[in-house]
Order: C-alpha cells, then structure tokens, then sequence
C-alpha cells in the first residue's frame, strides 16, 4: 500500500501541473474594462482558452528545465518505489537460504554468495560471519559498520529528490526575476502612455515559472521524506534480522 501510495504521489507532478494550468485558464479568459475600452485598431484579444503547451511558452527556457525536472523527479519516484522495498531488501528467498547454510555450517557456500550481486540483508550477514574467528562482539561490530554504510548508501541515493525539491522554486524564481527584466525593458523603450495589459501580461508571463517551480517543489519534496522514513525503518528491520541469523553463534562462542 504504501508503494503505491508514493507512486500516487509522484503522478501528481503531472496532475497538480494540470490543475494550476486550467486555474490559469480561466483568468486568461476575463473580460478587463481595459479590454471594453480598447481601441478599435487594437490587435483582437484571445477569446479561447490558453492551452497547456502555450502556458509552458510562456515559461521560456527555465520552464523548459523546471518541465525536466518534473519528468526525472518522477522517474526517480518511480525507480525509488520498486527498488527500496522490504522484499527488495531482505528477501525471503535470501533468509531461507541463509537460515539453512548457517544451520548446517556450509560458511564456504555463503562466503560465495559474495561474488554476485546481493541483497542488503546478505551484505550484512556475510560482514558478520568474516569475523566469526574473532568472537561474536566482533561479528556485531562488523554488521553494524556494513549496515550504517548500506543506510548511507541509500540516504545519498534518494538525496537527489531532495535536491530537485529545492532546485526547483529558486529555478522558477529566477524565471519571474529574468521575465520581469524582460518585461521593464521592453516597457522602458516605449514611448507614450503605458497600457496596464503591458504590465500585467509582463508579470503573468513572469509568473508562470514560481508556480511551476512550486508545483514540482512540493510533492518531490514530500516524497524524499517519505523515503528516507522507508530506508530507516526497512534499515533497522534488516539490521535485527541479519541479527537473528547469526544470534546461533552467541551461544555456541559463550560455550566454548
């Protein structure tokens, strides 16, 4: 559930970006007294709604970025979704095996396990049994180190929402900061009286970029939280149960 609660989450980047759209349609298409009292030589004002593709014009090319930015935190979302999971981490297949070749003391064939690619619960037990010659303290130590490294591992892998999370806003403040620029330049080569419709399709332009900024900020933001909850609590599980693996030895080294 809490798989595709995340998934669901990140599907918003699309979905909240297409509510603030039609929320911007629909003052694009208000009549202004300005309006009413334009000129009869004025070009015609848009009558139909502005389109998705048109508010991301508007948008330049930091919009354009802020839009990529929206479709590689998704995928992240994703990709994070699949890959940092309980089954994922500590397979039930893996513990099976494990329980058995410690059982039966075939350390040989788990030291094996070492050469391919394994899971974080495998990690930590093999870390665990190359110290067995030292004492069981020893193999704790060593289990703990592997998997404090593993949690590290995984915290810098999911940094990069956190990071698109902040990227993201100062991106689209400095679009409404280059757009406003824009805007009084092309304002200050204007000779005669200023329209407000100048002034207000300037600003408007200048404002897409904050709020698609904050449209990606807010959800990545939310689902990097979510994950790093996701990696401590499925961390600290795997932890005890590499734990209980090789709690065996603790009795067996107590005897000798």
């Amino acid at each position: 559930m809490k798989t595709i609660a995340i998934t669901l989450i990140a599907i918003m980047l699309s979905g909240i970006a297409g509510l603030g759209c039609a929320l911007a349609q629909d003052e694009t298409t208000e009549i202004t007294p300005a309006a009413i009292t334009a000129p009869a030589d004025a070009p015609p004002a848009s009558n139909g709604p502005m389109s998705l593709f048109k508010l991301i014009q508007l948008g330049g090319i930091v919009g354009w970025v802020i839009i990529l930015l929206s479709c590689v935190a998704l995928g992240l979302v994703i990709e994070y979704a699949i890959s940092i999971r309980r089954t994922r981490l500590a397979p039930p297949r893996d513990i099976l095996v494990l329980q058995k070749l410690i059982r039966e003391r075939k350390f040989d064939e788990i030291l094996k396990l070492d050469r391919g690619k394994i899971s974080f619960l495998t990690q930590v037990v093999l870390a665990g049994l190359k110290e067995s010659a030292q004492g069981y303290s020893a193999m704790l130590k060593a289990m703990e180190d592997t998997v404090e490294a593993l949690n590290a591992a995984l915290a810098r892998k999911i940094e990069h929402l956190n990071v698109i999370g902040n990227i993201a806003p100062m991106l689209g403040l400095l679009g409404t900061v280059t757009g406003m620029l824009r805007c009084f330049n092309e304002i200050s080569q204007v000779t005669g009286a200023i329209e407000p419709q100048q002034l207000a399709s300037g600003i408007f332009e200048a404002l897409i970029t904050t709020c698609m900024g904050l449209i990606v900020a807010i959800p990545t933001i939310y689902c990097y939280a979510l994950f790093r909850n996701r990696v401590d609590e499925l961390t600290a599980e795997t932890a005890l149960k590499a734990e209980e693996l090789v709690h065996a030895f603790k009795t067996e080294m107590n005897g000798n």
